[in-house]
């Protein structure tokens, strides 16, 4: 390994079962890394780096600056020496000042260290208050109004004697009058000035993609995050569909849409005339394969979500149908139940299921087209027929996949849907996330 590696694995190891002070279900390991990945990222040499993945072992672990020194070098030590507090019998406030005081005469090699500690500190601080809404301070021994003169005194000693427009110093400015400052967005806080509420909820939606992408960074997950959307005709799931690839995209996210098997062109033209002579039994297990399959194909494509649109598990709802109709016996049906739900719980991460009365879902067909004439599938009686075996599908759904989000979306507009069904979708990418990140890591 070079002498990033070696200090990223010793990192690791030092910190091993530690947790991060405002996020307890986040490993501490995860600061360092990014603190390291921030300083290679930016373009520094390999001990500034390495120093990155370094800088808290000497205060937060048994390891001293003489073992960084044994295995890293005095350069790497006196880097990490510098973004370590050397006397802990000494008050909060003592300690840090002591550390402005030490920072504003350090090389400029070591402030680089000690300004991407805080920005990543200051970043995940941001992202807290941005996703709760709440300024807490309360983890922290000090409280905001401290914390405030602390990092604004730590930010001055490091632009002293230095060029504060370089990248990493402006990145700490940033972040720091956004957490203590208060900066705003003019042009969005003009835009939003009537709908403060709903710019709120976008504010925290925003941060927690943000989060992602930092969690993304530090560990990609296995296989694309996939999601499947099903339920009532006319819950919006198209407009949803549209907004949720929308905010991923923009976020930096690489999305895939796969859209409903039984009514693309490519079933209609290719595949049905394949499947017409076939018995129902038949049928369906060669939609559920090539449902199964469209998915896998996704998957290869190595996207960071997929999101399909009634896939295996709306396919239990319609097998249900068939079954309680007498279009095919207990056994077949237990038999397809069994073959959708091994493939869901292979492929699909998570479960949408948007509900509607049948009332409801006509009424938004007749307002949102010109026509009145009836419609040939979307009646009252085949509306409410789809909703009763939906409901009768949960159990399995509970076998098929492991999260399930169910929303009824009579009363509440696509907009408000796609921010409900954002809310759900992003804890579980999360959790998803960090326990991938926790597998990847190599503890000795």
């Amino acid at each position: 390994m070079n002498l990033k590696e070696r200090a990223k694995a010793f990192a690791i190891n030092a910190h091993k079962g530690q947790i991060r002070k405002n996020e307890p279900d986040k490993p501490m390991i995860m600061h360092p890394i990014s603190v390291g990945m921030l300083l290679e990222e930016l373009g520094y040499d390999d001990e500034v780096i390495a120093a990155g993945y370094l800088h808290d072992v000497v205060e937060d672990t048994i390891y001293t600056l003489a073992d960084i020194k044994k295995e890293f070098g005095s350069n790497v030590s006196d880097l990490v020496k510098g973004a370590s507090e050397p006397d802990k019998s000494l008050t909060w406030k003592e300690r840090k000042q002591h550390t402005i005081n030490e920072t504003r005469n350090l090389p400029l090699r070591n402030k680089l260290v000690v300004c991407a500690d805080k920005v990543n500190n200051l970043e995940d601080l941001m992202i807290i208050f941005q996703k709760t809404g709440i300024r807490d301070f309360s983890r922290f021994k000090e409280g905001e109004e401290q914390q405030k003169w602390y990092y604004t005194g730590v930010y001055e000693s490091l632009i002293s004697g230095e060029d504060p427009n370089s990248p990493i110093f402006k990145r700490l400015r940033e972040v720091l009058d956004i957490v203590f400052y208060n900066k705003r967005n003019d042009l969005l806080d003009d835009i939003f000035a009537k709908d403060q509420s709903y710019y709120n909820k976008l504010i925290s939606l925003n941060a927690q993609k943000v989060e992602l992408k930092r969690l993304k960074t530090l560990c990609a997950l296995p296989k694309p995050f996939v999601i499947e959307f099903c339920g009532t005709p006319r819950t919006g799931k198209t407009t949803i569909l549209n907004n949720l690839y929308d905010f991923f995209k923009k976020g930096g996210f690489s999305i895939i849409l796969v859209e409903e098997l039984t009514t693309s062109k490519y079933y209609k033209e290719i595949l049905y005339p394949q499947f017409e002579k076939m018995s129902i039994d038949e049928l369906n297990i060669c939609i559920i394969k090539e449902a199964g399959k469209q998915l896998q194909e996704a998957i290869t494509q190595n996207a960071d979500i997929i999101m399909i649109d009634r896939s295996l598990n709306d396919r239990a709802i319609w097998n249900y149908r068939r079954f309680i109709r007498g279009d095919m016996t207990e056994e077949q049906y237990n038999n397809l139940r069994k073959e959708y739900s091994a493939l869901s719980r292979e492929l699909i991460d998570m479960l949408v299921i948007g509900y509607t009365d049948s009332k409801t879902s006509l009424q938004r067909d007749y307002t949102n087209s010109l026509a009145l004439e009836p419609r040939r599938f979307l009646n009252t009686e085949n509306i409410e027929e789809y909703n009763t075996c939906m409901e009768k599908s949960m159990e399995v759904f509970e076998e098929s996949v492991s999260d399930i989000y169910r929303l009824d979306t009579t009363d509440i507009t696509p907009r408000d849907s796609s921010i409900l069904i954002a809310e759900n979708i992003m804890p579980v990418m999360r959790k998803k996330y960090i326990n991938s990140f926790n597998q990847k890591v190599k503890y000795k």
